[in-house]
């Protein structure tokens, strides 16, 4: 096995360590400062990344703290791994993950259930070149530098766009990075590529960037991707209530996406510091999912008739073991074990009475 290939299987733990000794995650400083468990403090901790969708219209809005009863102390994470680790170590209660790292976090035993789908990635996240650098082709990046967070969905992309046109990832240098050294790294000169989501993404076209394939292409192809929400099992099995109430709220924001595309991303502008355009735009490349919807047959499905969404896990999972990012792969029991529909069933009935 290479270096760089054991480097992506151990990168979930490192990521572990990382959170646990509090390292390098300077937002994360304040919640392992404490030094509380989940049992004696009062907040909800909930992990975020800075994704235009419905979890940051709640949070702009202030939904949570309202309608939660409880604090809320809000915890930004750069990539799903550092937030499966968080969740591993007990430290946050609800989160956000890209689907790549909730099938790593699932396959390494993490503790958690997967209850929620805050978005299905599109044309968000993509895969951007220098303009002018003559890479027109997946082929092209041989010999090249490229940046990923790893682990991440935009990671599981860009091996699968790889994979897709037979292109050996040990023909380029694939770089390890967070979406803000990426920005810096890209502004240095130092990488002549980089798989990103917004709004990383809209910043790396505008200083001279281009699309080479999207998302939401590779999805076509049968990489379908989301971020997905996942709830420490610990925390949901003594606080059910507030869990529903959580979805509630989330499903709260889907709907006024819906209903009132404007006032949705005007409040994605304000927590983004952006247009509300451009926030509109960003929103535009991710499909928001009903309650209804996810409680589906091709999704999360119910308690009684599970969806399919197992089989999208471990169709990634197998694909992850392939590129040896993760050492073994689950039987699909695993999956369908570990998503749990029931709190997304309560609120949707909820809002229905």
């Amino acid at each position: 096995m290479s270096v760089r290939n054991r480097l992506l299987g151990y990168g979930f733990w490192v990521g572990v360590l990382m959170v646990l000794t509090g390292l390098g995650l300077g937002p994360l400083h304040s919640v392992y400062a404490a030094g509380r468990s989940e049992a004696t403090r009062e907040e909800v901790v909930i992990g975020y990344q800075t994704i235009p969708n419905g979890a940051m219209v709640a949070k702009q809005l202030g939904w949570h703290e309202e309608h939660l009863g409880r604090p809320v102390q809000w915890v930004q994470f750069n990539s799903g791994s550092e937030l499966n680790a968080a969740v591993a170590s007990g430290s946050v209660d609800i989160g956000l993950g890209g689907s790549s790292t909730t099938v790593s976090a699932i396959a390494q035993g993490v503790t958690a259930r997967v209850f929620f789908i805050y978005d299905i990635i599109g044309d968000n996240e993509a895969l951007v070149v220098r303009t002018g650098s003559e890479i027109s082709d997946i082929t092209d990046l041989v010999g090249k530098r490229v940046a990923a967070p790893f682990g991440a969905t935009t990671h599981y992309h860009l091996l699968a766009a790889l994979g897709e046109a037979d292109v050996d990832p040990e023909s380029m240098t694939i770089l390890d990075m967070t979406t803000g050294d990426i920005l810096a790294a890209w502004q240095r000169g130092d990488i002549d590529a980089a798989f990103v989501w917004e709004p990383s993404l809209s910043a790396l076209l505008e200083l001279g960037g281009d699309v080479l394939i999207t998302s939401g292409k590779l999805a076509e192809q049968g990489y379908l991707t989301g971020d997905i929400g996942i709830v420490r099992e610990g925390f949901a099995a003594r606080n059910p209530e507030l869990v529903v109430r959580y979805l509630e709220t989330e499903l709260r924001a889907i709907e006024l996406y819906r209903e009132d595309p404007q006032a949705a991303a005007a409040a994605v502008a304000r927590e983004f510091d952006m247009s509300d355009a451009e926030a509109a735009r960003q929103m535009a490349g991710l499909q928001l999912l009903s309650g209804a919807e996810q409680l589906g047959s091709e999704y999360l499905g119910t308690s009684a008739a599970p969806g399919g969404l197992a089989e999208v896990f471990y169709a990634t999972a197998e694909f992850l073991v392939e590129q040896q990012t993760i050492g073994q792969l689950p039987d699909i029991e695993v999956f369908r074990n570990a998503i749990d529909a029931s709190f997304l069933e309560r609120a949707v009935d909820s809002l229905e009475e």
